[in-house]
């Protein structure tokens, strides 16, 4: 056994495991002073008060196999004395609460956007600004509260859940920013508290292609919104039971196109919010474009290929 040490080295941390449960595991055996989420290798780092504080937890879970949420941790004395700064993780601080949240999008297979995560997190508190980017850790974004109790309420409800029934697993820690920038308004990031900051650095639009200017971007939360971060996806199997076991003429299920063109629009009578309650009949409704240059013609991204197949089935030809 390694010498022993008031830091304690945890392993097999799922990504369902949160601070909150490491916390209460050790807290029985006395004050922890620290926490460090190594989120990348499944393991954590729990520093005690003192050394006897750690030996009494380390003889406790050599005889009994300790258990988070249903899964076997291990743990044992850490080669390190003390806990550092240094051993931080570079965007999480560990337990140290913080009104900032780096959060990580596991098992993606719905596309989130800063609308769908401002939909999750807003209940929580009031969200200033969210910034969405992509790591080798996968689809990350940092959520900026007003109130560090805001965040510190948002983890303790989300961490771990699912935006999406099975998929879209939230994985959040405590930033160590003190303020995030943003400088645009757009699908990747948002400054909530001012509005008026432009879609895009001028020179670049964000076009698309064949349709020239494709004019501002109007992007939608999930539908459900009543379940905050648990709204339920149409699926191939629940449309088929709908129709006796089958699906309905012309739908194949097969479908991997999102987005739909909609033409033939009268637009003096149309807007984004008329086209969302029409089309999010058919399934979630990611973002909608109307198009400056074509007026009569717009842009509506599913959630999926499939219920963009479902509402080109039953509105087309609709007037």
């Amino acid at each position: 056994m390694a010498e022993a040490s008031k830091v304690i080295h945890i392993r097999n941390v799922g990504h369902e495991i949160s601070e909150n449960d490491l916390l209460q595991l050790f807290q029985p055996f006395g004050v922890i002073t620290k926490l460090v989420m190594l989120r990348a290798k499944n393991q954590a780092l729990l520093q005690m008060q003192d050394v006897p504080s750690a030996i009494n937890a380390m003889q406790v879970y050599s005889n009994v196999q300790p258990t988070i949420r249903g899964r076997n941790v291990y743990v044992q004395f850490s080669s390190h004395q003390e806990l550092t700064t240094v051993d931080q993780n570079t965007q999480g601080r560990g337990d140290e609460p913080n009104r900032i949240v780096l959060v990580t999008i596991h098992h993606m297979l719905y596309p989130i956007t800063v609308e769908v995560l401002h939909q999750v997190f807003s209940p929580y508190g009031f969200v200033e600004k969210i910034v969405t980017f992509q790591k080798s850790a996968g689809f990350q974004a940092l959520i900026q509260y007003q109130s560090r109790q805001s965040a510190v309420s948002a983890i303790t409800a989300l961490q771990g859940r699912n935006i999406y029934d099975g998929c879209c697993q939230l994985d959040i820690q405590y930033s160590n920013l003190d303020e995030l920038q943003v400088n645009f308004n757009n699908e990747r990031s948002r400054d909530f508290t001012n509005p008026n900051l432009p879609a895009e650095q001028r020179g670049r639009s964000s076009q698309q292609a064949g349709y020239g200017d494709a004019g501002g971007m109007y992007p939608f939360p999930a539908s459900g919104a009543s379940t905050v971060a648990f709204p339920q996806v149409p699926n191939a199997a629940a449309i088929a039971a709908a129709f006796a076991g089958g699906l309905p003429p012309g739908v194949s299920g097969t479908n991997d196109r999102c987005t739909v063109l909609v033409s033939n629009l009268n637009p003096d009578g149309i807007d984004e919010d008329k086209l969302f309650n029409l089309f999010s009949l058919y399934g979630n409704i990611v973002r909608i474009k109307l198009l400056r240059n074509k007026p009569d013609h717009a842009l509506v991204q599913m959630g999926d290929g499939f219920q963009a197949e479902l509402a080109v089935h039953f509105l087309k030809n609709e007037h």
